[in-house]
């Protein structure tokens, strides 16, 4: 293969932290606003990526096309992006598969042998990685990332938004009933409600029990075809709780996507999910 310098995305810093909590670098990405260097007081909102070395490209350009201050193209605000992924090493499966196992690792919060199977399968890596550590990702984020990002940057404290799928999208959620007051905004797309045999539904249940209100924004959606009779059983009750709580200050959005697959709904339902929650 020709040697042709790689390919980066503008305004954008990379760094690699390590985390004492989960003894584990992370690779960091940052991508500053159009304007970041012109206004030296301003602060701006924050938006975090899970799966960093799967979406954060993807979000960076999704959010510049919405926020160039055109009439017409004016949806969001100016905000600081932050990717949240892993080094990896090798070729682009071998890298691939090393983010499979640590995002299994990071994103479920109770360890599942049947996923780790599952994921060792597709994604073949020579040395075992344990699932179930969400509550040492969780403290990671909560006391290392945002106060390094807080730090370092000219970050709204008040104003973060956590973006998540699949399992991501079911850690996002953990984060939203375990810590409520750390994010204001949610995107949360295809969460993996079955996990656990629904050990999210306990976590929601404990946290009504302890929080009359979320004030707080959520964009919830799934492709059509992922609401079969393995998410259902699940998901009907997870959304009737939601709705019936009556949490005071929580706003929800629901939306379905016809004929968008797992994979298929991330690029429309991430989209839809920024501008309603910033809406």
């Amino acid at each position: 293969m020709a040697n042709f310098f790689l390919a980066s995305i503008p305004a954008t810093e990379v760094r690699t932290i390590h985390s004492s909590v989960v003894n584990q670098d992370y690779l960091i990405s940052v991508a500053l606003p159009f304007h970041y260097g012109d206004f030296l007081e301003k602060r701006y909102p924050v938006i975090y990526v899970l799966d960093g070395n799967l979406y954060f490209g993807m979000v960076v350009d999704m959010v510049r096309a919405m926020n160039i201050r055109l009439s017409f193209c004016n949806e969001l605000p100016d905000a600081i992006i932050v990717g949240i992924g892993y080094p990896t090493s090798g070729s682009l499966a071998e890298s691939h598969a090393q983010v499979m196992h640590h995002r299994m690792r990071d994103l479920l919060p109770v360890m599942d042998e049947g996923a780790e199977q599952f994921i060792q399968e597709n994604f073949p890596v020579p040395h075992h990685v344990d699932s179930g550590m969400a509550d040492r990702f969780s403290q990671f984020i909560r006391q290392e990332l945002i106060p390094w990002i807080e730090s370092e940057y000219r970050a709204e404290p008040a104003d973060r938004t956590l973006l998540g799928h699949s399992w991501g999208g079911l850690f996002a959620l953990y984060m939203m009933f375990h810590q409520p007051r750390l994010f204001q905004r949610y995107v949360v797309v295809s969460p993996d409600l079955p996990f656990g045999n629904g050990v999210l539904l306990d976590y929601e249940q404990r946290c009504a029990s302890q929080n009359a209100d979320l004030r707080l924004r959520l964009y919830l959606a799934y492709g059509e075809p992922e609401l079969n009779d393995y998410q259902l059983p699940f998901f009907k009750p997870f959304l009737n709780a939601l709705e019936g709580r009556r949490y005071a200050g929580l706003k929800l959005t629901y939306q379905t996507f016809a004929n968008c697959t797992h994979c298929a709904v991330v690029a429309p339902a991430y989209q839809a999910g920024l501008v309603a929650v910033f809406a």
